[in-house]
C-alpha cells in the first residue's frame, strides 16, 4: 500500500503534508469509477460550467474524499484496505444523497 502516497510514505503515518495518491486509492479499493460517476452526476446537476469550474468542483470533491480518509484514519488508528475502502463508499453514498432530489408530499 505503500505506492497510494506520493513518495513512498507510509499510510499508517501520514501526516497532514503528505497528499495522499487518491486515484490509486480508488483503484486499490475498485471505486475509481463510482467516484468518476459521481463528479459527471455532481456537474450534470450543476448546469454549464466552464472548464476551470468543472475542474476546481472535481478537485474540490478529491479534497473533500482526501479530508474524510484523514479524519476517518486518525479516529480509528489504523486502516485496512477494507476500512478504506468502506470509508470511500460511505462518503460517495452521501454525496449521492444530496444529488438525489427529495419527492414533494402530495397535499390535499
Amino acid at each position: 500500500m505503500d505506492e497510494v502516497i506520493y513518495g513512498g510514505v507510509n499510510p499508517l503515518i501520514m501526516g497532514s503534508t503528505v497528499r495522499l495518491d487518491l486515484t490509486r486509492i480508488l483503484e486499490a479499493t475498485g471505486e475509481l469509477q463510482r467516484f468518476l460517476d459521481l463528479g459527471a452526476a455532481r456537474l450534470r446537476a450543476t448546469g454549464p460550467l466552464s472548464q476551470d469550474a468543472s475542474e476546481r468542483l472535481i478537485f474540490s470533491m478529491a479534497d473533500e474524499l482526501e479530508d474524510h480518509l484523514r479524519a476517518m484514519r486518525l479516529q480509528q488508528g489504523t486502516a485496512t484496505i477494507h476500512d478504506i475502502r468502506t470509508w470511500i463508499q460511505a462518503w460517495m453514498d452521501e454525496r449521492e444523497a444530496m444529488l438525489i432530489p427529495e419527492p414533494c408530499e402530495n397535499r390535499d
